[in-house]
C-alpha cells in the first residue's frame, strides 16, 4: 500500500510539473480527486495573465483532460 501512495505522489508532481511548462504559471494549489471510478490531479494555476485556471490531469493518459478557466474555485 505504500508503494501505491508513492506512486500517486509522484504522478502528481509529475502532473504539477507538466502544467507549470505548459502555462508558465505559478501554481496555487494540487490534489488527487476520484472521478469515474479512478484518481485526477486537479492542478489550479495563475497563469501569464492573472487567470486563475483549474486543470484536471489523468495521470493515467500524462495529459490534461479538462481546463476549466472560470476560477470560481
Amino acid at each position: 500500500m505504500r508503494h501505491e501512495a508513492q506512486a500517486a505522489q509522484q504522478s502528481l508532481a509529475e502532473a504539477v510539473r507538466r502544467v507549470e511548462r505548459a502555462t508558465g504559471g505559478q501554481i496555487l494549489g494540487a490534489e488527487r480527486v476520484p472521478f469515474e471510478g479512478r484518481n485526477m490531479n486537479r492542478i489550479k494555476v495563475v497563469d501569464a495573465t492573472g487567470r486563475v485556471r483549474v486543470i484536471t490531469d489523468d495521470s493515467d493518459l500524462g495529459r490534461p483532460t479538462h481546463d476549466d478557466d472560470g476560477g470560481n474555485d
